[in-house]
């Protein structure tokens, strides 16, 4: 059991891939960039009160444990263990989690969270948010969420006993599925344009949305080929079989670059693009779609 600062460089001096910490809340161990990443496979347990900062380290939490992360971390708490700061972190049981910055967290069971900055969370059984700041929550089951600043909330689903519950500086609302929730008590969907790109945190210039789509070594997708349609860096592809419908052709997008490698994992490219606003019509929780380009592809990654 590792207890101490030099237990832990020791431990991982020996090349231990298995690291179980049992410290104590008066000292907090530190995990070195790349010590314990996933490449590296160095799983980590916090048990007990042991107090843990890391960068880019795998660490499950347990008991009353607390983990401090940045934003390449990856944690799983349960018990009563609390973590702070950015990264992945899956909560569950009793866990306290308080994320900052581009976190994403996904919680159920009894966990507690409060979010700030451009954070998300993924909410479901009897989990409670304190959704601050640029926040976003998606939140199922008997989930609480109270909404401050310009934070939002998507109500994907209900318990058969209950739902949502959406707490506003002014009103505690019942929510219901579909409906998107604003501090200000406000009521939108994700069919409306300008409500999806918002809670996706999509940038918005001048009525312009950039959002994103991975292609392949030649700058197209197995599909767009087919209606020679093609998102080279400095041009604007216009769709040939445009429908001003849900459904039907167009050109796909996702809001974020994570999300377009997800929707064509063997992409080699991925690439932004400007639509209008007012022509961006939304498919489903993450995909859009748009007639053309109105501001020429460029490309965000090698």
């Amino acid at each position: 059991m590792i207890r101490t600062q030099q237990d832990l460089d020791e431990a991982l001096g020996r090349g231990e891939s298995v690291l179980d910490v049992d410290s104590g809340p008066e000292e907090e161990l530190r995990l070195p960039r790349g010590a314990g990443s996933l490449f590296s496979a160095v799983t980590v347990h916090l048990h007990g009160r042991s107090r843990m900062a890391i960068s880019d380290a795998m660490v499950m939490a347990h008991d009353e444990s607390t983990v401090i992360s940045g934003p390449d971390g990856v944690v799983t708490a349960d018990g009563s263990a609390t973590v702070l700061g950015s990264g992945v972190v899956n909560a569950s049981g009793r866990a306290h989690v308080v994320a900052r910055g581009s976190a994403s967290v996904t919680a159920w069971g009894h966990a507690r969270l409060e979010l700030a900055d451009a954070a998300t969370a993924r909410v479901s059984g009897e989990a409670s948010v304190l959704a601050g700041d640029d926040s976003r929550v998606w939140a199922g089951g008997l989930a609480q969420v109270q909404l401050g600043d310009e934070a939002m909330c998507l109500v994907t689903g209900m318990a058969p006993d209950g739902g949502v519950g959406i707490v506003t500086p002014d009103a505690v609302t019942p929510g219901r599925e579909g409906q998107v929730h604003r501090a200000d008590g406000s009521l939108s969907t994700l069919k409306d344009p300008t409500t999806w790109c918002q809670m996706f945190h999509v940038a918005i210039d001048g009525g312009i949305a950039t959002v994103f789509k991975a292609v392949d070594t030649f700058w197209t997708t197995a599909w767009a080929v087919r209606q020679k349609i093609f998102y080279t860096p400095g041009t604007c592809p216009t769709a040939p079989d445009w429908e001003d419908a849900d459904t039907g052709g167009g050109l796909h997008f996702s809001p974020t670059a994570f999300q377009a490698r997800q929707v064509v994992r063997s992409c080699t490219h991925v690439v932004s693009c400007g639509v209008r606003v007012d022509e961006l019509r939304p498919l489903t929780d993450d995909v859009c779609k748009a007639p053309r380009v109105v501001r020429a592809c460029q490309k965000v990654d090698d």
